[in-house]
């Protein structure tokens, strides 16, 4: 289906805006790990099937476009501009007010595609009391299990600290936050 077929789409027309603004804010919950817009959530507007999902697909791309994030219609992809008017200041509308959550959803999606990612952590504290060498260690031991993803597979990434060597992971954690 060509833009100029999905910009006839029923839901751009101004009677519709209030169901393009829940499709566009459903499209940026999908973006976000949440539930997507569905056709049966849309029932008011009157479209078939698969113009409902050539519309999604297409609102779809132009979110997951990096700069939509600037917010400003200079800087905005090509596809924007092919938007009524009405549809673009809605588009606009729904960025600024999700801004936030948008970028983080797509800065996560690209860091787990091209590096390794934490997804969790697991601890428990172990109270070490002594070994088959030494009859008395007397050492808390911090065991860390790391659930990390590199492009589609998890990896546990398991560690046992003593006190100094948790204080150093620490401290290189904090160095890289600030």
């Amino acid at each position: 289906m060509d833009n100029n077929h999905i910009m006839q789409c029923d839901l751009f027309h101004r009677d519709k805006l209030e169901e393009l603004y829940k499709f566009l804010h459903r499209c940026i919950d999908e973006i976000c790990n949440s539930t997507g817009p569905n056709f049966q959530h849309f029932k008011n507007v009157q479209w078939t099937k698969e113009e409902f999902n050539n519309v999604h697909k297409h609102i779809s791309t132009f979110l997951h476009n990096p700069s939509c994030l600037y917010v400003d219609e200079e800087k905005m992809p090509l596809e924007y501009h092919e938007f009524p008017e009405h549809v673009q200041q809605a588009i606009l509308t729904c960025l600024r007010v999700r801004k936030n959550q948008l970028t983080n959803a797509l800065l996560y999606e690209y860091s787990s595609r091209h590096i390794l990612t934490m997804l969790e952590f697991d601890w428990r504290l172990k109270y070490v009391m002594g070994s088959s060498k030494m009859a008395s260690i007397r050492e808390p031991l911090l065991q860390l299990d790391l659930i990390l993803k590199e492009k589609q597979a998890n990896q546990i990434l398991e560690l046992e600290l003593n006190k100094d060597e948790l204080d150093l992971v620490i401290n290189a954690i904090e160095t890289v936050i600030s």
